[in-house]
């Protein structure tokens, strides 16, 4: 049998010009050559003496530990690691002081070179990204190494190869800080020990709105439709369609907006109108913006003060292989919302919610189709009174509001664990 190893070292061998083409094209595409630099080990002038990095793949991952980051900085020299230009854009908006670079390529020599120049103690990851060179060397270097609101992707037990390789870089691991019981069960069920798991909740409920900078009170009729992924739109097309012969507009604000191009198209080609924001955006903040359809979200950070004024909000990526995304946000809103079926990824949450009606969650329903599913499960909204709407919103923002300590509990258990000072 072969060996998992040397099909993961082949692996890499074979993708390494590909991921170099790639990476110098994005460099050259967003003028930024750091994309390749830091992906290859190499790192100009660190601005501090850093204890701490804090790895954060995305945007999403950054602004979901942007509260932690915080309050470790207070007592530490702290650096960032990104693995995308939005998430390192998104970092240097928020922490200007903080050093943030680009995640090595899982290269032996890259990531070695990468560490040795960073010259960090303790790695925090923040959801499961597992790099099983990256994690090796960490552990031969006597890096403290942990995974923080931690999860992993539904039935992954299952699958041999990938079982062996993640369990192998895992217990490489100091701590695992799960974000749920229903996430560490899943760790377990992989084959990681117990004490190298702890349940600590979920880090997104440290969501912090700006109520300084709050600029969502422009109108109030909008059905909103959260980080979306396809087929979302698809889904949604006729419940779009009726909900504007109603009066009541659509924002649909995909997860990733390099689509907004694509998801106007189809809405063109199945006779809907749409409008960007980045086009709008002064007379949409001002309330002079009149639109009777679509209008899309096509630029970063402004998602959040849709979700205030929304009458409700679907949050995306439940009919897609992805799962649905974030539900806290909206929940801390006070809105009314609706997911797909999937729901792996917020599982406890939603199914906490759910027991509460303080959310409606599709399930699968093979005697009809999902755009009937779709539609019978929005009318039960379109036919509560604003009243009503406001209770169900806040059930779920009170039960939200719970967990508002949870920043104190993932440091009290850091501390403890003689991860952080």
């Amino acid at each position: 049998m072969i060996n998992h190893k040397f099909i993961y070292s082949f692996a890499l061998l074979l993708l390494f010009p590909f991921a170099f083409v790639y990476f110098l094209y994005l460099g050259i595409k967003k003028s930024d050559f750091d994309q390749i630099k830091n992906r290859l080990g190499f790192i100009g002038q660190i601005s501090k003496n850093n204890d701490i990095c804090v790895h954060c793949s995305s945007l999403g991952e950054v602004n979901g530990a942007k509260e932690l980051i915080k309050e470790i900085g207070k007592n530490n020299n702290i650096l960032i690691s990104t693995s995308t230009f939005s998430g390192r854009k998104r970092a240097r908006e928020l922490f200007p002081k903080i050093d943030v670079l680009y995640f090595p390529l899982d290269y032996k020599l890259l990531v070695s070179n990468w560490l040795s120049r960073i010259n960090i103690k303790t790695i925090l990851i923040y959801e499961t990204e597992i790099w099983p060179n990256f994690y090796k060397i960490c552990k031969k270097e006597n890096i403290k190494l942990v995974i923080i609101n931690a999860r992993l992707q539904r039935n992954l037990h299952n699958k041999k190869f990938i079982k062996k390789i993640y369990l192998e870089a895992l217990n490489n691991c100091n701590l695992v800080m799960c974000k749920s019981n229903y996430e560490k069960q899943k760790y377990l069920r992989l084959g990681l020990k117990n004490e190298k798991l702890l349940t600590v909740g979920n880090l997104k409920y440290a969501y912090n709105f700006d109520t300084k900078n709050k600029r969502n009170n422009f109108f109030g009729n909008y059905f909103l439709m959260a980080s979306t992924h396809d087929p979302d739109e698809k889904k949604f097309l006729q419940v779009i369609k009726d909900l504007n012969e109603d009066g009541v507009s659509t924002v649909i604000a995909p997860r990733h907006i390099e689509r907004a191009k694509a998801i106007a198209n189809f809405f063109k080609n199945n006779g809907i109108s749409t409008n960007f924001l980045s086009n709008n955006y002064d007379s949409v903040l001002n309330g002079s913006f009149d639109f009777r359809s679509v209008l899309i979200i096509d630029t970063f950070g402004d998602l959040q003060n849709f979700y205030s004024s929304a009458k409700y909000v679907y949050v995306g990526g439940g009919y897609s292989k992805r799962g649905v995304q974030n539900i806290i946000e909206p929940s801390l809103h006070g809105r009314p919302i609706l997911v797909g079926p999937n729901i792996d990824n917020f599982y406890d949450e939603i199914m906490s919610l759910k027991k509460l009606n303080g959310i409606l969650a599709i399930q699968d329903n093979k005697g009809i189709s999902d755009q009937e599913n779709i539609a019978q499960h929005i009318d039960k909204y379109r036919k509560l009174s604003d009243e009503d709407l406001s209770e169900i919103g806040e059930v779920a923002r009170t039960y939200s509001l719970k967990f508002k300590d949870i920043v104190e509990k993932y440091l009290i258990s850091l501390k403890e664990k003689k991860i952080i000072n």
